[in-house]
């Protein structure tokens, strides 16, 4: 009986400390966070550009600058994590609202020179995003027709907003956010919000902010806790059997 305790003992203190390990921030692809924070995964960007092509199609990139409550030199030490996006064409309208098909999404892990100042939307263009390790590659995912929605709430001066969902396709984070847990089966789901025209695009250029929300597929606690309540149970069925 004192065996078979503690065997039971041993296995319960390693179940135990494989929670515990499993709870610690995680480091995928050189971005620490923590999988186990309240919103799960939840990033914002306090500068994200979006440009209207001539055939009214949208494009635009920004800088992510935090992600499940830590600012960029947490999360990334020495490095930076940009968006480019584009794609995104408008098949109807519905009031102020623009409905869009298609559209790519993919976040950058830069860990070299950067000319970016994430506070000053007059430092980053073209040719300074997308640079490095591709982390995560999304394609837009459809649901009730479209897959993003856009509101015009004024134009002059802008008050643009936007809501939509994307499917992981790539990068090396891609098997940790690739688990349909949002509307419509979707990977993650995205907002932004655009408030103030670039210099000299007469509102062909807006600036403003941004956030992606999903569930990371990284293991949890409770996950471990379980398996090890069934090891449990198996080991002292076998133990009485014997």
């Amino acid at each position: 009986m004192n065996t078979i305790k503690n065997a039971l003992l041993g296995m319960a203190v390693a179940v135990s400390t494989m929670g515990a390990a499993v709870a610690a921030p995680v480091n995928i692809g050189g971005v620490t966070f923590d999988p186990d924070y309240a919103l799960d995964f939840a990033s914002s960007s306090v500068q994200m550009h979006q440009i209207f092509e001539a055939d009214g199609s949208v494009r635009g990139y920004g800088i992510i600058s935090t992600i499940n409550g830590l600012g960029q030199n947490q999360f990334c030490d020495g490095c930076e994590l940009t968006v480019v996006y584009g794609g995104y064409t408008p098949t109807s309208t519905v009031g102020n609202t623009v409905l869009y098909t298609g559209g790519t999404v993919k976040i950058f892990l830069n860990d070299g020179p950067s000319t970016i100042n994430p506070n000053d939307p007059l430092t980053m263009n073209d040719n300074n995003v997308g640079l490095g390790t591709l982390w995560l590659s999304l394609e837009g995912h459809e649901y009730n027709g479209s897959t993003l929605r856009g509101t015009v709430n004024s134009q002059r001066p802008p008050n643009l907003s936007g809501l939509g969902q994307l499917d992981v396709v790539g990068g090396v984070a891609a098997q940790y956010f690739d688990t349909n847990q949002q509307i419509g089966g979707a990977d993650l789901a995205f907002s932004a919000s655009f408030t103030q025209p670039y210099p000299g695009s007469n509102g062909s250029h807006v600036v403003g902010t941004g956030n992606f929300y999903g569930v990371s597929a990284v293991p949890e606690p409770s996950t471990y806790l379980m398996l090890g309540v069934g090891l449990l149970g198996l080991a002292a069925l076998r133990r009485r059997k014997a």
